[in-house]
């Protein structure tokens, strides 16, 4: 199979190269490959003897007269791991020196390497569909139905041990601003193979870490942890990690990449896994509405933790407030009003920052903080006033 994949292609590229056409059968001496495709299927008896012999062979003219469809030449059998996977033929090349057998040899080596990288590709693709299915068990993980046993049997047999610590780590992947979205982008299948690898090759510090495809967008690493706490040398270095991945998609796919980090739940085997994933996709979509111009989020960063739990904070919790406030909401300003009272609420109520961070006069601050102090009722100098209107504001 791994040969008919290539074998067209390495007659068609070869036979350009050296000038004589070169043909190429499988393992049982049919043609799968050729100069002239109208004998694609044929078979071809001489290299079915090499193929049987394991050796290097010539004839004449003399000698393919004596077999249908056979033109003279010199053939070598392709060997992959022990294994004849076919035959590859020099059609024309009759004279046994040492040039022809360069020759054959260099081609027989040339498409024998092809083959070996083919199944090294194939072999680490099942190993990361594997790993993938591993990690959707993980993941999609149900306490109620009793699977856990099943999870570690099939987790101990791909080498991982699920009772250590792990810290999720999503990945979301998006067009970087100001491109051209059709440049120099893959196919899929080759995106996530290449994707995967550069994810690998710069967050994989352990070989127990998980690392694998959610979908098209978004990939994850189950980061194992050996200790029950992480410093902050930890985040450090998956912050310049992010940055390297971010220069990396940008030169080769012009993409860019949003890193979020999960809680760590020690000790707590799968179910703290899941948690850690939940985590993780919760910091996602808050550090997106923070927008503080990074791309990596931490959970336990407290910015994003308000934001948490803004976003969990169910409708009815805010109906009063809403009511409340519904002169400022549905005012012809909000856009404006609301844009400069979280950027006084950011600078920490200090009107000079906050001037200066919006770039207009401190008189004009003033003026709209006033207005918002008539639409809302507020003292916008009181902590717990502001905290009220901030948390209706963000939950818009």
């Amino acid at each position: 199979m791994i040969l008919k994949q290539i074998a067209q292609k390495v007659s068609d590229d070869t036979s350009k190269i050296i000038g004589y056409p070169v043909s190429i059968s499988d393992e049982h001496g049919y043609l799968i490959g050729v100069s002239d495709r109208t004998r694609i299927g044929i078979f071809d008896e001489l290299f079915s003897i090499v193929i049987k012999s394991k050796k290097l062979m010539y004839w004449n003219e003399k000698d393919s007269q004596k077999y249908t469809n056979i033109f003279p030449g010199v053939a070598a059998p392709i060997i992959v791991n022990g294994e004849v996977l076919g035959a590859i033929g020099i059609i024309g090349r009759i004279e046994e020196n040492l040039e022809t057998e360069n020759y054959i040899h260099l081609v027989k080596n040339h498409i024998e390497m092809m083959c070996h990288e083919e199944i090294r590709k194939e072999i680490k693709s099942f190993e990361a569909s594997s790993i993938e299915k591993l990690i959707h068990y993980i993941l999609h993980f149900d306490n109620s139905k009793q699977e856990t046993d099943y999870i570690i049997r099939y987790s101990k047999m791909l080498g991982f041990d699920l009772t250590l610590n792990r810290i999720c780590l999503v990945f979301e992947i998006k067009t970087a601003l100001n491109v051209d979205r059709n440049s120099r982008h893959p196919n899929i299948q080759q995106f996530q193979y290449d994707l995967l690898e550069i994810i690998s090759y710069l967050f994989k510090d352990d070989q127990e870490d998980l690392i694998g495809a959610l979908n098209f967008e978004q990939y994850c690493i189950l980061k194992t942890v050996h200790l029950n706490k992480i410093d902050d040398s930890f985040f450090k270095r998956l912050d310049d990690k992010t940055k390297k991945l971010n220069i990396l998609l940008e030169n080769k796919y012009n993409l860019s990449a949003f890193v979020a980090i999960g809680d760590l739940h020690t000790n707590t085997g799968i179910n703290g896994v899941v948690k850690s994933y939940q985590d993780a996709l919760k910091t996602l979509e808050a550090g997106k509405k923070i927008n503080n111009n990074t791309n990596l989020y931490n959970y336990n960063d407290l910015t994003v933790l308000l934001e948490i739990l803004l976003s969990e904070l169910t409708q009815k919790s805010f109906k009063k407030l809403h009511g409340k406030f519904l002169s400022f909401l549905e005012h012809d300003s909000f856009d404006v009003l609301s844009l400069t009272f979280l950027m006084y609420c950011k600078c920490n109520m200090n009107i000079s920052e906050t001037a200066r961070e919006l770039f207009i006069h401190r008189n004009s601050l003033n003026y709209r903080l006033e207005k918002i102090k008539q639409l809302t009722n507020l003292d916008i100098s009181n902590f717990e006033h502001c905290l009220l209107l901030y948390m209706v504001i963000k939950n818009i």
